[in-house]
């Protein structure tokens, strides 16, 4: 079975969960905070949603800093309602789904500094 065969799978069963878990996500609630040192419920939701969707940038980037110099440029889209929260997961699974079925070329160095390539 090729890798993004597995990644497909897994993100298909993870949906599952993930989806339940979003549904029950209170609306109004955004600002609420499970604990002081906590980000909002909102934030968390989001962050919850739009994961699959790292998938992408595992995929088609070189390197991933979370904090880069000048700070984050990633500004996660604000919701209102359990559907718009629902919506940007929905899209967040297509984007990683997508990413996974164009081919694949997984570049690695070994321990003696030789190059390796394996297409999927």
């Amino acid at each position: 079975m090729k890798i993004t065969e597995l990644l497909l799978t897994e993100l298909d069963q993870e949906a599952v969960g993930t989806r339940k878990t979003l549904q029950n996500v209170p609306e109004g609630k955004n600002d609420w905070k499970p604990h002081e040192k906590s980000m909002p419920l909102g934030n968390l939701a989001t962050i919850v949603a739009t994961t699959p969707a790292w998938l992408d940038m595992v995929v088609n980037m070189d390197e991933f800093d979370i904090n880069p110099p000048g700070g984050s440029k990633f500004k996660p889209q604000p919701w209102k309602t359990r559907n718009e929260l629902l919506e940007q997961f929905e899209n967040s699974l297509k984007k990683a789904a997508k990413s996974c079925k164009k081919p694949l070329t997984i570049a690695c160095s070994t321990p003696s500094g030789a190059c390796c390539t394996r297409a999927n």
